[in-house]
């Protein structure tokens, strides 16, 4: 039976980090699978991590926070960070830890950034922004914190001890070597024509303003993507105590899931070895809910990765 991996989301099924984990787990001959899961809550993911069983997992939105109430240990960077976005089961005990951070510090080292002393700017008010301000700090960079919601920013600031820029009073004059935006993708900071960077790393893999308003000025951009990536690969050293070639990681990340093709389970209806000998491209939580609550999930996250019309097909349950 393959050892189980996966990411917990809501939504989930838009998720590259199957096409991520997979080729890496085929590279180094490892007898595992890295699927997307819909659960119903935090402490849900905690339950199914221990029952599948899943070995490790990547956490994402909105359960970064909450997660951290339901597990056994969590690291010091986590604590620090406030979020858990990589769990590990080890024989039943789940460890949380945060590589957002190493994300970002590693796409910028990649990048030829050298960040000790420079002038970092963070845009955004989340985990991923807390999480970059973090890594930043760490290499010895000087990081401003900005959010269009200035008390967020302010609470990152007094944190990690960062400077706090204002959003609608930006001081314009600072030349700034990288700008780390983990704003939603029509963001538009109203400053960000008007200041000096050099490189922008964007958060999003999607196009966003911030990334728009980067090229015309000739900013060099550094995609979401790289961050997606090397947070990746910190995980997979987490989960197995290996080191994955970056190259291969990366090398099936535009492949899409072709919606004709859509494999999506349930549990605890399919049980764990059926669930490890498939090709899984969604498996839902379904404990407690009936056909039609599963079958509004699987249209909602049908939705939110290819549009809005619906699903009339039937996925086994």
């Amino acid at each position: 039976m393959k050892e189980l991996f996966a990411v917990f989301g809501n939504p989930v099924l838009h998720s590259k980090s199957p096409q991520i984990f997979n080729p890496a787990f085929a590279d180094l001959s490892i007898n595992a699978r890295y699927i997307r899961v819909r659960p119903q809550t935090a402490k849900d993911i905690t339950r199914l991590m221990k029952a599948v069983p899943i070995t490790g997992a990547s956490i994402t939105s909105p359960y970064k926070e909450d997660i951290m109430h339901f597990l056994d240990n969590i690291s010091v960077d986590a604590q620090r960070i406030g979020a858990v976005n990589t769990v590990v089961n080890k024989n039943g005990k789940l460890n949380g830890y945060n590589t957002d951070h190493s994300g970002v510090t590693e796409s910028l080292l990649e990048a030829g950034v050298y960040l000790a002393n420079s002038k970092c700017l963070v845009l955004g008010g989340g985990g991923a922004a807390k999480a970059a301000v973090y890594g930043l700090i760490n290499y010895g960079a000087r990081v401003y914190i900005c959010n269009r919601t200035f008390e967020k920013a302010q609470t990152i600031a007094d944190k990690f001890g960062c400077e706090l820029a204002d959003w609608d009073n930006f001081n314009t004059g600072i030349k700034f070597n990288v700008v780390v935006s983990a704003l939603l993708p029509e963001a538009a900071p109203p400053f960000l024509k008007t200041i000096t960077f050099n490189h922008l790393l964007d958060a999003s893999y999607k196009k966003s303003k911030v990334s728009e308003i980067s090229q015309i000025k000739g900013v060099h951009i550094i995609p979401g993507e790289k961050w997606l990536i090397y947070q990746a690969a910190e995980a997979l050293n987490l989960f197995l105590q290996i080191n994955p070639s970056i190259e291969v990681m990366e090398k099936d990340l535009n492949k899409t899931i072709k919606r004709d093709n859509i494999n999506i389970v349930s549990y605890p209806l399919n049980r764990p070895g059926q669930i490890s000998g498939e090709n899984i491209d969604l498996l839902i939580s379904s404990q407690g809910l009936d056909n039609v609550h599963i079958r509004n999930i699987i249209n909602e996250e049908i939705a939110k990765a290819f549009g809005s019309q619906r699903d009339s097909r039937s996925p086994a349950f």
